[in-house]
């Protein structure tokens, strides 16, 4: 029994000795140990010959090995083997053997199969950058061993693929958890407020205890909107087709779309080659470009509806910029072409209704009549004072509080050079650019037409998902924790309706707009106020609770 434990054991040392497969998590590591096959060999027996097709890493637990390779002097030995070592890790990535391996003496190996290890790089891709440096480290031995020169031991920095869950979060979130249920609980049985039922205060209570999750995050927020769903169904505050009523609304079908199109176009490049034909089309000096990033961003805004995306795209030619102006890192040249790629792809989200998916949740909240009358170009309308005033200030502002030590010229060839390589469109880019086109200009003439929106993103969805992105891509560049989230949060109107929650709040408003004496003067207490939860609540759970309370009750 001990030996056979002790032998476990240094297969799993041995397993822990290739470099890419070290940090795997244990549930990883425990599947790999379970898929090795134990095989032996005689000495001199050819385990594996140079030209074969190569099928498996191997592990050597007992013997030796050693590799040759063909030349036209005959057959170079390259290396020599005892074990503990591995071999054949070539053979995980090449069809062919790139040498032969014959053992030395008896030999006892394990095998790891070509097809599982493909199988967890699929699964975990952090693999693959290790791998590569693994083998880079394998060919630098080979040509120094080769030409006589001395070999140079260097160490793989550690490529962790799975970071501890729960455990090594911290005494913050586990307070926060600790925090979060005592909330609800420490308010379940006090009498309600004035105008507010039982029912409608445990609701209440429980979305209390669920902003309290939002700000010390102990699990993502979309964990936490499962969480408060799940809390108002098992306690008969609302029935289940109400909680989940978020998931069978236009709005949340609307996102759905709308991030598989802005998924389409990042994949295809459409999203890249945007950002830099409008880049191109301003003076290439710091003020120019500074224009390109705010200017082009707000007019790429509308047609990408994942401010995440837009900004990723923008960043790294932001920096290009700044080097080409000769900006060194941390000046204010450089603060101010960061800042403006920020705000330009950022800063507008709210102003078109398809810059930004949460936008479809505001949306949801307004009465049917309403919905009809803000649509892609009311919402727009509606929004366009605060977008020219933003647009302005955020100019002046980047001009004045970051202006550039010295004022240079930025060169046109990098942006060329990109501009160049990307070619015409590619068939993916007109099928992106078709489905943004069935989106916006249905989201237009819906209002006349009478059509569903929610119908016009699914068309969109279908077109792009079916050529650009395909199975595994929709399920890995969609944001799925933020649609959990986002159904959740639609459905809960209609629980707080429900509740009498809305008619609650509306209440509180009007009682404070007359203690105040002026709607104007509350609107500019909400605006502080709102401004005052950012510093301490993220900005989307921010945005919904403020959302969730606000926009029925008005």
């Amino acid at each position: 029994m001990t030996q056979s434990v002790d032998r476990e054991a240094n297969l799993e040392g041995l397993l822990r000795g290739v470099p890419y497969l070290r940090d795997l998590d244990r549930v990883s590591f425990a599947r790999l140990l379970g898929a090795l096959e134990e095989v032996s060999f005689p000495a001199g027996a050819l385990i594996a010959e140079e030209g074969e097709s190569a099928d498996a890493l191997y592990l050597l637990e007992e013997g030796g090995v050693r590799v040759t390779v063909h030349s036209d002097a005959g057959e170079v030995e390259v290396a020599d083997m005892t074990a503990p070592a591995y071999f054949g890790e070539l053979g995980l990535l090449l069809s062919r053997r790139t040498g032969s391996i014959r053992a030395t003496t008896d030999v006892r190996l394990w095998r790891m199969p070509r097809e599982r290890f493909e199988a967890l790089v699929r699964e975990r891709p952090q693999i693959g950058l290790s791998v590569a440096k693994t083998l880079a480290q394998l060919l630098d031995r080979r040509q120094r061993s080769l030409v006589g020169a001395p070999l140079v031991e260097t160490e793989l920095p550690p490529t962790p693929v799975e970071q501890a869950g729960a455990g090594r979060r911290g005494l913050r979130s586990t307070y926060g958890l600790a925090i979060a249920l005592a909330v609800p609980l420490a308010l379940w049985w006090l009498p309600p407020p004035a105008g507010l039922d039982q029912s409608g205060w445990r609701v209440v209570a429980i979305l209390l205890g669920a902003a309290v999750a939002w700000l010390f995050e102990p699990v993502p927020d979309f964990l936490v909107a499962l969480g408060m769903a799940a809390a108002w169904g098992m306690t008969g505050l609302s029935p289940l087709a109400a909680v989940l009523s978020g998931f069978a609304s236009s709005s949340w079908l609307l996102a759905l779309g709308a991030l598989g199109l802005a998924a389409a176009m990042v994949r295809s490049g459409l999203l890249f080659r945007a950002a830099i034909l409008a880049l191109r089309r301003f003076p290439p000096t710091h003020t120019g470009q500074l224009l390109a990033l705010v200017v082009g961003g707000a007019l790429i805004t509308p047609i990408v509806p994942l401010s995440v995306a837009r900004v990723a795209a923008v960043a790294p030619l932001s920096l290009e910029i700044a080097r080409s102006l000769h900006y060194p890192p941390r000046s204010r040249g450089s603060a101010a072409l960061s800042f403006a790629a920020l705000s330009g792809y950022w800063y507008f989200s709210n102003v078109f209704l398809t810059g930004f998916a949460t936008n479809f949740f505001v949306l949801a909240l307004l009465p049917a009549s309403d919905q009809q009358r803000f649509g892609w170009v009311g919402w727009l309308a509606a929004a366009a004072p605060a977008g020219v005033v933003c647009l302005v200030g955020a100019i002046v502002a980047l001009g004045w509080l970051f202006r550039p030590e010295e004022e240079a010229r930025v060169s046109r060839a990098a942006l060329r050079r990109q501009h160049r390589v990307l070619g015409p469109l590619s068939r993916s880019e007109w099928i992106a650019l078709a489905g943004l086109a069935v989106l916006v200009a249905g989201l237009v003439v819906q209002p006349f037409l009478g059509i569903e929106p929610a119908w016009f993103a699914l068309v969109s969805l279908i077109l792009v998902t079916a050529t650009i992105l395909g199975r595994e891509q929709f399920r890995a560049s969609l944001d799925w924790g933020f649609l959990v989230f986002l159904g959740i949060l639609l459905g809960s109107s209609t629980v707080l309706q429900r509740a009498g929650v809305d008619r609650w709040v509306a209440g509180g408003l009007l009682s404070l707009s007359a203690t105040l004496g002026s709607p104007q003067l509350m609107l500019v207490l909400i605006a502080v106020l709102t401004m005052a939860l950012r510093f301490v609540l993220p900005s989307r759970p921010t945005m919904i609770l403020l959302a969730l309370a606000l926009v029925p009750a008005a």
